[in-house]
């Protein structure tokens, strides 16, 4: 059972807390941090609520839930400057009420909290980015009036996801949901499929047909791409909208039908209605409510996520062993601009995870177009840096040595390669101070790391800054799985055996 955590000193919010109506959750009240902590650590908490009024060292408290990492969203009390809270790196959402604020302020904050995790669940929509939590916030502030929405958005956003997630969290979610697209369709046929048709209404019409606006009849129609419904049909669709009541194409009796309108597109409506493509009264009809729905370019922070996901998805559809992805794979993830938005990654991880079948996913396995041109340093994943790039004094540690972990990788394989087809081999030393085998195109394979597996990317003193990088690497891969070990060498991508000796010789055992 899910859970809010109320961590407090101050006895009237513990008596207001108690009286609090909370659905299918419970509430537990602390006054010691180390306990609140603790509890949440447990899991299934839902709602971590901090008043931060009599705790001095309440930045401290913060920063040890987020270190956490459990899936609880966040609501502090207390005259607080967001900003100084170090709270960009959160996943969650965030609330910060005044320290003037009264019980029944912060009951609404702790429901609005619950009720939009409701609505994440119900969704199914993936991301806990910015963009995806204002776009929920929206379908939960309109799921539950009965009005008409219109959801606006790039093609392969998720619009048809976001119309369900609005249906599911209604009052009509026991009732049909039933979609139809205005685009796929000639005008003839659409207008059947809207008000359906008579028997004998035209050639072909051997029965009865109801059509979707019959069909969701105390439900929900959800009308993709909306604008380009014929302009003649317009008129007939809005007074239908507007009375619920329609007349089957050839019939003569009159039908009607209780339904709620979601309509959407990947146009500008505003500017069709400038040009006279659609009727400004039909378009104020549909824009009750107006939800957004981001591009993935927008919500840069989701790509990995839902990378993860869809590739999960597949691996237990087709019993496929894929482990997870390189960080080169990742890099070029996060750099292409994904104009297909999120069903072109879905695509892109499926075809990926088909081909590789076990393993990591490399480069290579991704589709073609998702690769820039030859000599782009990123897209071959050598030295990849992070996508906001900045001067050079604020490179990532962790990213540094990644990428030189990651070089380091590729030359081996190569080396390999090369030694499997005959060859030979030298010694670091024939290398140094002689250039003799430059241009040569053949000759012995020179390994510049040597024959142990050494622990800094250069190894030896040479190493300097980039073996604080290749701790800090590994310190973060440590946090980020919770001290599993295993999950840390992959996703270092070296072995555990060599995490093991990393270990050591870093002192972090």
């Amino acid at each position: 059972m899910d859970s809010v955590v109320l961590l407090s000193r101050r006895q009237k919010l513990y008596a207001e807390a108690s009286q609090w109506n909370l659905d299918d959750c419970e509430l537990f009240l602390f006054d010691s941090p180390a306990e609140a902590l603790a509890r949440i650590n447990m899991g299934q908490t839902t709602v971590f609520l901090f008043d931060t009024r009599d705790y001095p060292r309440y930045r401290h408290v913060i920063k040890k839930f987020l270190s956490l990492n459990q899936d609880a969203d966040l609501v502090l009390i207390g005259d607080l400057v967001q900003q100084d809270l170090d709270l960009e790196i959160f996943e969650g959402a965030v609330s910060i009420l005044s320290g003037g604020a009264d019980g029944q302020e912060i009951a609404h904050s702790v429901q609005r909290a619950l009720q939009l995790r409701i609505v994440r669940r119900n969704s199914g929509i993936i991301g806990r980015s910015r963009a995806v939590r204002e776009m929920l916030a929206m379908v939960a502030n309109s799921a539950p009036l009965d009005v008409n929405v219109l959801i606006l958005g790039e093609s392969g956003t998720g619009k048809e996801m976001v119309a369900q997630a609005i249906h599911r969290n209604s009052g009509r979610k026991d009732g049909p949901f039933v979609s139809i697209n205005c685009g796929a369709m000639s005008a003839g046929v659409l207008e059947s499929e809207l008000f359906g048709h008579a028997r004998g209404a035209f050639t072909g019409a051997v029965k009865d047909h109801a059509g979707v606006f019959r069909r969701a009849d105390k439900g929900t129609l959800f009308l993709d791409e909306v604008a380009e419904m014929p302009l003649e049909m317009q008129t007939r669709f809005l007074r239908a909208l507007e009375t619920g009541e329609f007349t089957p194409v050839g019939g003569r009796s009159l039908q009607r039908s209780d339904i709620r309108l979601i309509a959407a597109t990947h146009q500008d409506l505003a500017v069709a209605v400038a040009r006279g493509q659609f009727r400004q009264d039909l378009y104020y009809r549909l824009r009750v409510v107006v939800i957004e729905t981001p591009p993935l370019r927008e919500r840069r922070d989701d790509i990995l996520v839902l990378a993860r996901v869809f590739l999960n998805h597949e691996n237990k559809r087709h019993e496929l062993h894929v482990r997870g992805m390189t960080r080169a794979a990742e890099q070029l993830l996060l750099a292409h601009d994904w104009p297909g938005n999120v069903r072109e990654l879905r695509n892109a991880i499926s075809s990926a995870v088909v081909i590789k079948q076990s393993g990591l996913i490399e480069v290579e396995d991704l589709p073609r177009d998702l690769r820039p041109e030859v000599g782009n340093p990123v897209a071959e994943g050598y030295l990849p840096v992070p996508l906001d790039y900045r001067p050079y004094q604020n490179l990532d540690p962790g990213m540094l040595a990644g990428s030189l972990l990651e070089l380091r990788q590729e030359l081996r394989e190569i080396k390999e390669m090369l030694t499997r087809a005959g060859l030979g081999r030298v010694s670091s030393d024939a290398w140094h101070g002689s250039n003799r085998m430059a241009g040569s195109g053949h000759g012995p394979v020179v390994e510049t790391f040597g024959d142990s597996d050494e622990f800094s990317p250069l190894g030896g003193e040479e190493g300097g800054d980039l073996q604080a990088a290749e701790r800090t690497l590994i310190q973060q891969a440590l946090r980020a799985t919770g001290g599993n070990r295993r999950q840390a060498a992959e996703r270092l991508g070296i072995s555990e055996r060599t995490l093991y000796r990393k270990l050591k010789h870093y002192g972090l055992t």
